[in-house]
């Protein structure tokens, strides 16, 4: 077989530019940001000591040793409807990516043809006898848009950006789901530690009315003092049937976000942790350039980054190879011979003359949607420096208000215990003891409920700052 024949195909074959395009750069700096928080002092030394400590520390280890938590990250992770949708956005921008860079590889099809007719006459002379032709033809044929210009690199550069981001999206809803379980949790444990105080009060306090009764029937009381305490104890009853409704709320909340009918299936009571550990005066600001959504937010801006230069190339000509390689013969036990082999290469070269304005508005939708993604990704910044800048603010007040209540409680305990002694020696009256003991159990709810909304606050600085519950982060170590 003479094989010059297929001497263009090959050509074109070894023209194939099989490079993969990279990820899109954009390296623009979109807004100006502090080194630093303005809620804390730098001090790299104490913040280097909390990035080694800070995964071990107290209030953090309550979530990882906590067995029942942990299994409920993992279900969530497994069955939340939201990082479904969002592994599926994955899974459609990969498929979209390998359809946009085959755009960029020649296409090659194969063929093979038979064409069988009968011809009578010449114009309008008649034969006697009918000719019948027949032909076989194979071929393999390629057809190849150059990229000149790197028009479909940029595609594939943006489309490749667009799953990047899509994967940072979805890494943000795994930290995003693991976080609202962890506080949920909370909330839960925080409800039943306030039910089981205001169980000892409604106690505390029946006693109190009970004794109320006693001394209105003897006249040492008016009608409104009793009708005062039967108040209370309806409204603390009333109190009790909100806080079981809203740990019910809270439970069904936790079975959806675990993808699971919202049922309010019952949980064992842990203590809430307490916060020893304090946040250390120095975190770079630079931390949040690991936070998911900022990045997911600056791989769409570098995505229509690319579109845009994409289309701007939209002008320029466009050139086209085609090929075409193999036999025609009118037998087909014959068309694999040499003498049958037929080929053909051709060049072709287009230039957009008027299209009445198509490209022109196709380069301002373009930059109009690089401009929305630009000014969205200055938001998501400035979103992120709010939470971490509320989030350490919050704190200071937190630890004031903590070492206040604790005082409180700390005054109350020994108020009650000092009553306590005077009653059982008989120096105080029963209502004194047990208005004391109610002092003593509000001060405990009050506490509870700042020791709650400190953690609270806590887990909002952590996801703020890009860490998660549900998996190791590897900011730590990029930082260091």
């Amino acid at each position: 077989m003479d094989k010059n024949y297929h001497t263009p195909l090959y050509w074109l074959l070894s023209l194939l530019l099989c490079g993969c395009a990279s990820s899109a750069k954009y390296n623009e700096s979109e807004i100006n940001t502090p080194t630093n928080w303005q809620s804390i002092e730098f001090d790299s030394e104490r913040y280097t000591d909390w990035v080694l400590k800070s995964r071990e520390s107290d209030w953090l280890n309550y979530f990882k040793e906590n067995e029942t938590l942990q299994s409920l990250i993992k279900s969530a992770l497994l069955g939340n409807q939201d990082i479904a949708i969002a592994a599926s956005r994955v899974a459609l921008a990969q498929a979209e990516l390998k359809s946009i860079n085959a755009n960029r590889l020649p296409f090659v099809n194969g063929s093979l043809n038979n064409n069988r007719q009968k011809i009578n006459s010449f114009g309008p002379t008649s034969i006697n006898n009918a000719i019948t032709y027949e032909n076989y033809v194979g071929s393999l044929g390629l057809r190849w848009e150059i990229d000149l210009w790197g028009s479909l690199r940029n595609q594939t550069k943006a489309n490749l950006a667009i799953l990047e981001s899509n994967e940072a999206t979805l890494q943000f809803a795994k930290m995003s789901i693991a976080s609202q379980i962890v506080k949920t949790w909370l909330s839960i444990m925080h409800t039943s530690g306030q039910l089981q105080l205001l169980e000892k009060h409604l106690e505390l306090q029946s006693f109190y009315l009970k004794s109320t009764e006693e001394r209105y029937i003897k006249g040492l009381i008016f009608t409104e003092a009793l009708l005062t305490e039967k108040s209370k104890t309806e409204k603390l009853k009333e109190s009790f049937n909100q806080l079981n409704l809203e740990k019910d709320k809270l439970k069904r909340s936790l079975s959806v976000l675990t993808g699971n009918y919202p049922l309010s299936e019952s949980l064992i009571y842990s203590p809430l942790p307490e916060i020893i550990s304090p946040i250390p005066a120095g975190i770079p600001s630079e931390i949040l350039n690991h936070r998911p959504d900022i990045r997911a937010m600056e791989r769409q801006l570098a995505s229509s980054n690319e579109r845009l230069v994409s289309i701007r190339k939209e002008v320029f000509p466009k050139l086209s190879l085609t090929g075409n390689s193999g036999y025609a013969s009118t037998e087909l036990s014959s068309l694999l011979k040499n003498q049958n082999a037929v080929w053909s290469v051709a060049t072709s070269m287009a230039q957009p003359l008027i299209n009445f304005g198509s490209i022109k508005a196709k380069i301002k939708a373009s930059e109009a949607n690089h401009e929305e993604n630009r000014a969205q990704y200055k938001k998501v910044i400035l979103n992120a420096f709010k939470e971490v800048e509320n989030a350490l603010s919050n704190e200071s007040y937190y630890l004031d208000l903590k070492k206040s209540s604790n005082l409180i409680l700390c005054q109350n305990h020994r108020i009650a215990d000092i009553t306590k002694s005077k009653y059982i020696n008989g120096n105080a009256e029963f209502l004194d003891f047990l208005n004391a003991q109610i002092r003593l159990l509000k001060s405990k709810q009050e506490n509870l409920k700042i020791q709650h909304d400190h953690l609270q606050n806590r887990i909002n600085l952590h996801l703020a700052l890009g860490y998660s519950f549900n998996e190791r982060p590897q900011l730590i170590v990029s930082v260091l």
